[in-house]
């Protein structure tokens, strides 16, 4: 103590937590003054040599406190550039105004001087309007009172405005709703600066084609008796076309394609009787036109076949009641399954008596019961009617009698 108050002497450095807080120094902030717009920052820590061991202790705390900050120090490098990323992303989204091409598309580069058109594909379309995609070079982003125009020279050499929209502020442009006339429309677009146009781009064309392909049919012969379950409907359209073969009697369509000689050939399924069938052909594009023939035709489109136990009902015994079994094949021969088959009965004296329908099993049969009142005493005869509904075509329909008498 007696050394503390002496000229020239030092008082004891005070330890900090981590080491003598005299030994660290403030960092220093070096600028390059060199950048006009951006400026290169470095930090440096000034440090003292110390020479031997002054505390392990000490030492060890401040060296990690030092790998601490340092940590701390690369963190918050890495959110910060995140957080860059983000912000410039925002930016770029904001400044991005339509038009603009959609996510995801590639627009090749213009050469300068002028924008570049993408040819649009398909080229020829029956819609009114068309999206036009197209590119500007970096010598005309960014220009003051200036619009993009689009140009539509039609078929016949008037020249019109398609759009006008604010000069895009990225590369990449789409301008939905350019207006089109029938036949070859020839589009370009131009940057117009001050009410100047610069250099038009290149030029594409987009033609509309509004006609509706032809349709004809060779055979069926309007008129014709055609015998059987089905009938091949041969005729001419527009080649590669779209054909739909439809019998509207019977509401069944089939589906197919004109070769490239417009050629078609579909079979369509028939009912007994009268049948008309339509033909649709609809061209790339969706325009479409029809023609339809009637024909006649004995096909055989199914049977059905009721037994009735018994037969015969007798009012003196009870119950008066019999057992309806109705089994139905199709055209080929196969058993009806899954058709709707409702039953219903006259019998003398009485309404017609409807059972509850139900659904044809696999072997195509349907089966119902009833048992008349106690009271029932009208002698006569009773028919029996069983309806098959499909879910294409007519209905199967078949009917059998029976009879009711006062005893054996």
């Amino acid at each position: 103590m007696a050394g503390f108050n002496r000229p020239g002497s030092q008082p004891p450095r005070r330890r900090g937590l981590f080491g003598n807080r005299s030994d660290a120094r403030p960092p220093v902030r070096r600028v390059a003054s060199s950048a006009p717009t951006r400026a290169a920052v470095s930090y440096t820590t000034s440090q003292p040599r110390r020479s031997g061991n002054s505390g392990g202790g000490g030492s060890f705390a401040h060296t990690v406190s030092r790998a601490l900050t340092r940590l701390v120090g690369v963190g918050a490098v890495v959110i910060l550039l995140f957080a860059a990323l983000f912000a410039l992303r925002g930016l770029l989204s904001i400044g991005d105004a339509s038009p603009t091409t959609s996510p995801g598309e590639v627009v090749p580069s213009a050469a300068p001087g002028a924008p570049l058109l993408i040819a649009p594909d398909p080229s020829t379309v029956a819609a009114q309007t068309v999206t036009i995609r197209g590119s500007l070079p970096d010598d005309l982003l960014g220009l003051s009172d200036a619009i993009l125009r689009i140009k539509v020279e039609t078929d016949n050499g008037s020249v019109i405005t398609g759009a006008e929209v604010e000069l895009p502020k990225t590369p990449g442009f789409e301008i939905p709703g350019i207006p089109l006339a029938s036949g070859d429309n020839i589009i370009s677009a131009v940057v117009v600066v001050g009410g100047t146009e610069k250099t038009p781009s290149n030029a594409v064309t987009v033609t509309r084609d509004t006609t509706a392909p032809e349709v004809i049919i060779t055979s069926p012969a309007p008129g014709q008796l055609v015998s059987g379950a089905d009938v091949t409907v041969r005729g001419e359209a527009e080649a590669d076309a779209t054909i739909q073969v439809r019998n509207e009697t019977s509401g069944i369509t089939s589906n197919g394609l004109a070769n490239s000689s417009g050629q078609y050939s579909i079979n369509i399924s028939l009912r007994n009787g009268i049948n008309v069938i339509s033909v649709t052909a609809t061209d790339g594009v969706g325009n479409s036109s029809r023609t339809s023939v009637e024909i006649t035709t004995s096909a055989s489109v199914g049977r059905v076949t009721l037994v009735v136990n018994p037969g015969t009902i007798f009012l003196n015994k009870s119950p008066k009641s019999f057992r309806i079994t109705a089994t139905a094949t199709d055209s080929t021969g196969a058993p009806v399954v899954g058709a709707n088959v409702c039953i219903m009965i006259t019998a003398p004296g009485l309404s017609p008596i409807m059972l509850p329908c139900s659904l044809s099993d696999s072997n195509g049969r349907a089966i119902g019961e009833y048992t008349f009142p106690e009271n029932y005493a009208t002698e006569g005869r009773g028919l029996i009617l069983a309806t098959y509904t499909l879910p294409q075509g007519d209905p199967l329909e078949a009917t059998t009698g029976f009879s009711v008498m006062k005893k054996p």
